[in-house]
């Protein structure tokens, strides 16, 4: 098993690196696809001041107040999957699994080619200890965008601390380090580690 210091430490910045990265992409539709990324660049200038607010606030990790506003807004607009996203990063980070997993559920119905809301769903399996359904959700979310660099980061991470798959982690390290040009310092001594632990482990074996 994992040296409890070395995975607190892991989930610790995985939890911190996503919630800045998702929290401030998933915008009105929720589409998480490359050719998207010129649509959500023009809904960030035209984002409705109620919808800011609740991004603003969850910036802040102020759960508890965005979840009225979100919940407020998808209410108006319930055709809108981003909404449902965070609205499932809210609760999660409130302890309510369920009703997360619920708006998720309602975002994937929404928008099913949104690989945003499957990492979500994965990290909230994850969290709940069912590590083959997280694994399902990372996969799936990597499929609808191969380069989700945060899906990698994630799944690695499930590879290397719950699954004991070192080989799978590197890889999926090693891609997220590729997306990210190379500038997490925290990922990279992750990969060092692995490689180290996997050369000593070969020669054990050859001696």
């Amino acid at each position: 098993m994992p040296n409890r210091k070395k995975g607190n430490r892991l989930l610790r910045s995985c939890n911190k690196t996503l919630l800045a990265g998702v929290a401030s992409l998933v915008l009105l539709g929720g589409c998480s696809s490359p050719a998207s990324r010129h649509e959500d660049a023009a809904q960030a200038q035209t984002l409705p001041v109620d919808y800011e607010k609740a991004l603003v606030l969850m910036r802040s990790s102020d759960y508890g107040a965005a979840i009225p506003v979100l919940q407020e807004f998808s209410a108006a607009n319930p055709e809108l999957a981003g909404p449902y996203i965070n609205l499932g990063i809210a609760y999660r980070q409130m302890g309510d699994a369920d009703a997360a997993l619920a708006a998720l559920d309602k975002a994937v119905e929404l928008n099913p080619g949104n690989a945003a809301a499957f990492l979500q769903r994965g990290i909230l399996y994850r969290e709940k200890g069912d590590f083959q359904a997280a694994l399902g959700a990372y996969e799936q979310a990597l499929t609808l965008q191969p380069d989700y660099a945060l899906a990698h980061r994630n799944i690695g991470i499930l590879y290397d601390l719950y699954l004991q798959q070192a080989a799978q982690a590197l890889t999926h390290y090693k891609r997220y380090l590729e997306l990210q040009g190379n500038d997490d310092k925290t990922v990279s001594g992750w990969v060092i580690d692995l490689e180290r632990r996997a050369g000593s482990s070969q020669a054990s074996v050859t001696r």
